[in-house]
């Protein structure tokens, strides 16, 4: 019976990647639930309530980042195969412009968005001169 209630629950629910381009925040909150749940008692629920909305705006947060990065690096590789293709020099300016904005913008990049950023930047700067 709850193997296949697993099973149902598999289908809709995406278990993200090991190491995306976003740090993890499950620590985060987690920690947001325990504290929402020994505030219940003291507050009569009230801070369980705001414990839980805080937990809720870093998930909807992090899924926001997430899909923003995605997006960021589909651009840049699109860009990177563009500039093979064309050799105009704009794709790597966009390619440097959109890593340094990456960068100085999201704070909780992961070591695999870094790494590829400082590739795709080497690749910029390869081409560039």
């Amino acid at each position: 019976m709850f193997k296949k209630m697993i099973e149902k629950v598999e289908k809709y629910v995406k278990v993200p990647p090991k190491e995306g381009y976003v740090k993890n925040s499950s620590i985060l909150v987690t920690g947001l639930m325990v504290i929402g749940m020994i505030l219940y008692p003291l507050t009569k629920g009230y801070g369980t309530i705001i414990a839980l909305a805080a937990a809720l705006i870093v998930m909807v947060g992090q899924k926001l980042l997430i899909k923003q990065a995605k997006n960021d690096f589909k651009d840049m590789y699109y860009a990177k195969e563009m500039y093979l293709k064309t050799k105009n020099t704009e794709y790597l300016d966009f390619i440097m412009a959109r890593s340094k904005q990456m960068i100085n913008d999201v704070k909780v990049l992961s070591d695999r968005a870094k790494r590829e950023i400082a590739e795709l930047q080497q690749f910029a700067e390869k081409y560039r001169k």
